[in-house]
């Protein structure tokens, strides 16, 4: 089980698309991961447990709607089944490069984020101007998040009105 990822880490891709995972994860993920496209041109990585438990539910909602379609093409054709060594090391696929890092050149700089059930990875660059915007939102989100977890804990919500 994948669960309890969490850190920020500043990690280089080398000259063959070699990532090395911190110990942090690397110590709770197996030695196959399965690596996918995310949210904001990043890459999700997941341990295999937890990928098929996503991927069920993904699957679970049906092709109906074209918005799940075109999520489902993502997360399922964008994803590789990839290994990692005894040393932590694994390789980001060529393909999955393309849209995730600004210059394949210059931005060889990854941000590793856990993020519990699976690590978000994100070009450095494009990092930079993710948190900048984030700082902007974080105490609206924040306030959300509370908001939520009230209204679903009726214990809390008449902790409140007493």
């Amino acid at each position: 089980m994948a669960e309890g990822l969490l850190g920020l880490f500043h990690r280089g891709l080398d000259d063959k698309n070699r990532l090395v995972l911190p110990p942090e994860f690397r110590n709770r993920l197996d030695s196959q991961v399965v690596l996918t496209r995310w949210y904001e041109n990043s890459l999700a990585l997941f341990g295999e447990e937890e990928y098929a438990a996503f991927a069920r539910s993904l699957h679970e909602q049906g092709s109906y709607n074209p918005k799940i379609r075109m999520a489902r093409m993502e997360i399922f054709g964008g994803a590789s089944l990839v290994g990692v060594d005894g040393q932590g090391r694994m390789t980001i696929p060529e393909r999955m490069l393309g849209g995730f890092l600004l210059d394949l050149e210059k931005d060889r700089d990854l941000v590793l984020l856990g993020d519990w059930n699976r690590v978000i990875l994100h070009s450095g660059l494009r990092f930079r101007e993710l948190s900048t915007k984030a700082q902007v939102n974080l105490d609206e989100a924040l306030t959300q998040v509370e908001v939520s977890a009230r209204e679903s804990k009726p214990e809390i919500q008449a902790e409140r009105e007493a």
